[in-house]
């Protein structure tokens, strides 16, 4: 009599097979764009002419470089020059080469209208976006890898000293990324050919000076060495790290904005990045206060005062043109927009202001020039009172006492500003639709009368002699910031403009009170059904084995 054999039992799997499992389910659902883009970018002309043009050069460079410092080279330090000349090889592919190739790509796309026909797919403007990233990406990094070899074989030679090396490799694919974002978020700026060949020009302008600024960085820092102590070291890693990410982030937002429909809602994830990025600017403010010198000597040391002053100025331009374009934002919400607002009272008490429209956008903009204030006047006066000596807490509060009459009366000024373009953009709106873009053409004209109609008025007035600054000058922003900058006492013209600013500002809130009030409408059946049919689509996409 047959006994039954016993049943099989399976041996468990490996930690190796459990990954091979585990990164086939991954690989299958990477970006469908990265995979195109990646295998069109490999099997171009211009990649494989620059990646054989870099692997000769490199070999070239090696062999000229070691024979040139030949007998000195087996006693005297050669590492400098010969890193140079690697610095050299590598950034025309990593910071000229890559970030046009992609403005190019991206550009191609719109022209060819594959662009239209990727955005009624399931694919989002986001997954377009980093699919040309990371192809750009994975260029870099071939790139990399070729002179990575070079650069060992440098060290060896001595002068130069490990951590410059790394620094100057993390500088290179740093700077690599961010350009390839800057091309890349240049590309759908415009549709017109005249557009498209402006937005080239400054394209190719932004980098080369970013490359002549980069190589005499990094130049410095081959020849030179850190100078820098380890607070500043820390601070300048950091900040650079962290800024990058968020601009960089906020240019992919724009990116991704512009290829979305305008049906969509394309004006808040913009402002969660703008809050990102402002409020990193004010991390990096508190911690320049906690590692950099308030009396700083050194030639070659950081300026507190001049990073503080820095931090500041750049915060504010971020506001001042996301000021002008939110303003200039179309009130009319489309139902796609109107299904996502807020509706319960704490989520929209939360997230009102992130909502598209140009009133939201004043009082988005006006609550965050209202904090960046309250940090230069309160915040970092308390940072510092409580972590500094005396003497350089009274040396500190100097300067941040100066930084905020600064800050408060220019964000007075921009605050009425932006008050006006929404209601110069409301009369436009009536008879055409513009872009938002051309709302920084209209902050710049209306700043610009606002300066030179109470000037020339007071030119005609005294016969067109000098004459001094008085109260006629209320509207004058650029002459009444130089009085305070300066040192003279501006009189009450501060406190009218901001008198001025807060009124505009509740009148924005009162004149719009259905901009609180929950304006949510439901979603129509038909639309969920198709919604749950795109999700099931997808889904079944994402589980094809692409062997079969």
């Amino acid at each position: 009599m047959n006994k039954s054999a016993p049943p099989v039992t399976k041996s468990p799997a490996s930690w190796l097979e459990r990954f091979d499992e585990w990164s086939n389910e991954v690989g299958d659902r990477l970006n469908p764009i990265l995979i195109k883009e990646t295998r069109q970018s490999l099997k171009s002309r211009q990649f494989v002419f620059t990646f054989f043009s870099l692997l000769t050069a490199a070999l070239a460079w090696t062999i000229v470089g070691s024979l040139s410092r030949m007998p000195q080279i087996y006693t005297t330090p050669s590492a400098p020059t010969l890193l140079l000349g690697y610095y050299a090889l590598l950034a025309v592919p990593m910071l000229l080469v890559v970030p046009l190739a992609a403005y190019r790509s991206l550009e191609v796309e719109i022209d060819d209208g594959t662009l239209e026909l990727l955005s009624i797919s399931v694919l989002t403007p986001w997954q377009i976006v980093l699919g040309k990233l990371a192809s750009s990406l994975l260029q870099i990094l071939l790139y990399f890898i070729v002179l990575f070899p070079c650069m060992a074989y440098a060290y060896t030679l001595r002068g130069v000293d490990l951590i410059s090396i790394f620094l100057m490799a993390s500088a290179l694919l740093g700077s690599g990324v961010l350009l390839t974002i800057i091309a890349i978020f240049f590309a759908p700026l415009t549709h017109s050919r005249t557009g498209r060949t402006l937005t080239l020009l400054l394209t190719v302008i932004i980098l080369l000076t970013a490359v002549a600024v980069i190589s005499w960085l990094i130049g410095f820092l081959i020849l030179n060495g850190i100078s820098f102590q380890d607070g500043e070291k820390f601070f300048l890693i950091t900040a650079c790290v962290t800024l990058g990410c968020c601009f960089g982030h906020l240019l992919l937002t724009a990116a991704a904005a512009q290829l979305t429909p305008e049906s969509e809602n394309r004006s808040s994830p913009l402002r969660r990045s703008l809050l990102a990025l402002s409020t990193t600017l004010l991390f990096i403010s508190a911690l320049a206060l906690f590692t950099l010198d308030a009396r700083t000597t050194r030639n070659t040391g950081l300026a507190q005062d001049v990073v503080l002053y820095t931090l500041t100025i750049c915060g504010w331009i971020l506001w001042t043109l996301a000021g002008s374009m939110l303003a200039a934002e179309s009130s009319q919400l489309t139902p796609r927009v109107r299904r996502d607002l807020p509706n319960s009272i704490l989520h929209r008490s939360i997230s009102t202001w992130l909502t598209p429209g140009p009133v939201t956008g004043v009082v988005f903009v006006s609550i965050n020039a209202l904090i960046l204030v309250s940090w230069l006047g309160f915040g970092l006066r308390w940072l510092a009172e409580s972590s500094m000596t005396e003497d350089d807490y009274l040396l500190v509060t100097k300067r941040l006492t100066w930084t905020y009459e600064m800050s408060s009366t220019f964000a007075a000024y921009l605050i009425i500003t932006v008050v006006l373009v929404r209601y110069l953009f409301l009369f436009i709106r009536r008879k055409q639709n513009p872009r938002i873009e051309i709302g920084i053409a209209a902050l710049t004209v209306i700043a610009i009368l606002m300066t030179l109609l109470p000037y020339s008025i007071g030119l005609h007035l005294n016969e067109f002699r000098p004459y001094p600054f008085s109260a006629w000058q209320a509207s004058n922003w650029a002459w009444t910031l130089i009085e305070i900058y300066k040192g003279n006492d501006p009189g009450q013209i501060p406190l009218i403009i901001k008198s001025i600013a807060f009124t505009g500002f509740l009148l924005t809130i009162v004149r719009n009170p259905q901009v609180t009030r929950a304006r949510r409408t439901a979603t129509p059946q038909r639309v969920q059904e198709e919604m749950a049919r795109n999700e099931r689509t997808s889904e079944d996409h994402e589980n094809i084995d692409p062997l079969k």
